[in-house]
């Protein structure tokens, strides 16, 4: 299927999803296109104004749309806590998990109150808590989904366990936004390892958008001001991570991005060989575990 676009997105009525980030850029599409097709949307979003407000702007183009907000801080353990604790004390099933949210190439170090790298505290810490909080309930529902939003930036990417919040190195945002996005790729395989141990039919995927037209990207991403000369619509960029949520030949593992690199169709890409070490996804898996106390539970 060369030729994805939103109009393949199969009817989702029934389905329920959760969509981190989902108050702005890339998010907010893709909340807006699910719950276009018919799925219950959940907005996951550090400020509940923000994610009111883009419920508000769905409901003007999609009046009968099902949508609600819940407050999320992937940077606070507690806060990934409070939410999976709520949702899944209000909900009996989670088809689609798009870990969306996420910073990019912050200009200056910085670090989450308990000291962690901000990139990599949101990026990988803060989804991996939330996708064990849930994992239960993604282990229960037939055909759940579970899709990483990463970066092509991984390529540059390397995960330094002796210096993960980066209190030696000299920091490097393009480098620390790299490891973030390695991650997000390492636990996007250990993660249907964990599904398939657990006997389970849910998928783990992940995409990645190319250089967008988004607000953020736009204003601190790579491309800074050239990306407004050769970046891809936001449409475009949300289009991998929604046909990796919703397409139904999609397989364990498959990685969706732009055909061409930055932009372009979203089509399934070849990963390279540094994403593929399961010694190493193993190992951080582990490292994360214990750095947030979270472990996910199987059957198998």
């Amino acid at each position: 299927m060369s030729g994805w676009t939103f109009s393949n997105i199969p009817d989702l009525t029934g389905k329920r999803t959760i969509v981190t980030g989902g108050n702005v850029g890339l998010g907010f599409k893709s909340a807006l296109e699910l719950a276009r097709k018919g799925a219950e949307v959940i907005i996951a979003c550090r400020r509940p104004e923000s994610g009111g407000q883009a419920i508000a702007r769905i409901y003007q183009e999609l009046p009968a749309a099902k949508l609600s907000c819940l407050p999320l801080d992937l940077t606070d353990l507690t806060s990934v806590t409070r939410f999976a604790d709520t949702f899944v004390s209000c909900h009996d099933r989670l088809d689609i998990l798009l870990n969306n949210a996420g910073v990019v190439n912050l200009e200056t170090l910085r670090h989450t109150g308990q000291g962690h790298e901000m990139h990599m505290a949101t990026n990988h810490y803060g989804h991996f808590a939330l996708t064990a909080h849930l994992f239960p309930l993604l282990l229960q529902t037939g055909n759940a989904r579970v899709v990483t939003v990463t970066s092509g930036a991984y390529r540059v990417g390397e995960i330094r366990f002796d210096d993960m919040d980066w209190n030696e190195r000299h920091y490097s945002r393009t480098k620390a936004y790299g490891d973030s996005k390695l991650a997000n790729l390492l636990f996007t395989y250990a993660l249907q390892t964990r599904f398939d141990l657990a006997g389970a039919n849910a998928l783990s995927l992940a995409a990645h958008p190319g250089l967008a037209a988004t607000e953020r990207q736009q204003s601190i991403g790579i491309g800074g001001r050239l990306s407004k000369w050769l970046a891809a619509s936001v449409e475009t960029g949300a289009a991998p991570q929604l046909r990796a949520a919703t397409d139904p030949a999609a397989g364990k593992g498959d990685f969706y991005g732009p055909r061409f690199g930055i932009r372009g169709p979203a089509s399934k890409i070849k990963v390279k060989r540094k994403a593929l070490d399961n010694a190493l996804a193993e190992e951080l898996w582990a490292y994360t575990e214990n750095l947030t106390g979270c472990r996910f539970e199987t059957r198998g």
